[in-house]
């Protein structure tokens, strides 16, 4: 899933994940009270969270080797990093992360982070659908969840803020294949089995039932504005019905873009999640 483009200067590896944007702004959406000081903590965290994350990712294993076939316009296939140097890197990355998360009072976080990104690297869990997906949706909640401690100064969150988090990641295993279909070409070719390439038919049907199912559900336990709740709705209408009608690789990379315009409008229907609503629900 895509990030915002950083500037070149610090582009030395990056992940193609929401996790730094949804990280931050959602964290800052979650927090009870904002301040200047603490969201650039957050930021700051999630970003050098995320960079240890993306260096593994690149580094382990043939990932060098596939990524100079499949996307060369990353640092090690395109000659702007070697492996070794990367490699230095995200072993330099541990102690400095360690520290930022014990300053930050984030240290489950923080540690959950790297043994989940060696289970993804180095035990094969980006290989089947089930545990990439897992994985997936198990790196949302716990970005997001480390960035709400700090944004809210407290190791404690409410039921909300949980219940929001708790969210993401079900919104994000149950749909994350989304990035998938465009990719279906090279992940055969690679021998990875995807969900999209598992369950080809089931994994386009699932797509307008998950993403119009998600959107109704927000609306009935969101307290955005029902502007935002329309549009939401709307969005997943369209992406869901073009996932399953159009399949060219360029469709799936269109759909792609708006599936990630959903998310975000997903993610600020959580961040106004009431739980209360669910209590009293017949």
């Amino acid at each position: 899933m895509g990030l915002p483009r950083y500037p070149a200067a610090v582009q030395p590896l990056r992940y193609e994940d929401n996790s730094a944007s949804s990280g931050t702004v959602f964290s800052h959406a979650l927090a009870s009270y904002h301040s200047v000081p603490r969201f650039a903590l957050v930021v700051f965290w999630v970003w050098m969270h995320l960079l240890y994350f993306t260096i593994t990712n690149q580094t382990f294993g043939a990932s060098p080797e596939e990524d100079a076939a499949n996307k060369p316009n990353r640092p090690i296939p395109s000659k702007r990093i070697s492996v070794e140097a990367a490699t230095i890197l995200r072993w330099l990355l541990v102690p400095i992360n360690l520290a930022l998360s014990v300053y930050s009072g984030t240290v489950p976080s923080g540690a959950a982070i790297f043994i989940l990104t060696s289970i993804y690297c180095g035990s094969g869990g980006h290989s089947h659908w089930l545990t990439k997906n897992g994985c997936a949706a198990a790196f949302y909640a716990l970005f997001e969840y480390g960035a709400t401690q700090i944004a809210d100064s407290s190791e404690k969150l409410s039921e909300n803020q949980l219940g929001a988090i708790i969210g993401s990641a079900l919104v994000t295993f149950t749909t994350v294949h989304a990035q998938d279909f465009r990719d279906d070409e090279g992940d055969s070719l690679l021998g990875r089995r995807t969900f999209t390439l598992s369950f080809p038919v089931l994994a386009r049907v699932t797509m307008p039932v998950l993403l119009i199912g998600w959107s109704v559900a927000l609306c009935l336990f969101s307290e955005v504005n029902n502007m935002v709740l329309f549009a939401l709705t709307a969005l997943g209408i369209v992406t869901g019905v073009r996932f399953f009608t159009l399949k060219s690789a360029n469709d799936d990379r269109l759909s792609y873009l708006y599936y990630n315009i959903w998310l975000s409008g997903a993610h600020v229907a959580l961040s106004s999640l009431n739980l209360e609503k669910a209590a009293i629900w017949p």
